[in-house]
């Protein structure tokens, strides 16, 4: 079915605006606990911004999740939806306290002085953990960066 939404059924779940571009707010079941959209299909409960983004492009690739780049849990609007790995999707968070330019001057400081002292003033600096700043510095966070 991909390529496909069923116009009439789909505008009844979905709060599409007159500007294209902006959010399409789902307005469907919402999830109290989480925020997402969620619909009922092929009997599971999924949520409306996979569902809506499966219907017309196919299916996630396995490792893959879905940003909203708009960062709207409710919005289905797929041109404000990406795919991506969680680690991507966690970086574009609400909540991220890291960008580019800090995780690059982590890296640096770890060059520049003593790893247990440089640890811990940067977690202090940046507001994360001592152990964000070892993942950053072993790579196993904001690689590539």
């Amino acid at each position: 079915m991909v390529g496909h939404l069923n116009g009439a059924r789909y505008k009844k779940l979905v709060d599409v605006p007159e500007n294209a571009n902006d959010c399409w707010n789902w307005i469907g079941s919402v999830s109290k606990t989480t925020g997402y959209g969620k619909k009922q299909y092929q009997g599971k409960s999924v949520l409306a911004h996979r569902w809506t983004w499966t219907m017309l492009f196919g299916r996630i690739p396995d490792g893959k999740v879905l940003n909203h780049k708009c960062s709207n849990r409710r919005c289905v609007n797929p041109t404000h939806l990406e795919v991506t790995d969680t680690a991507g999707n966690c970086r574009h968070g609400k909540s991220t306290k890291l960008n580019e330019d800090a995780v690059r001057k982590i890296r640096a400081a770890k060059r520049a002085s003593k790893r247990g002292e440089t640890r811990r003033v940067l977690s202090q600096t940046y507001r994360v953990s001592p152990q964000t700043i070892s993942d950053i510095w072993a790579d196993r966070s904001w690689r590539g960066i």
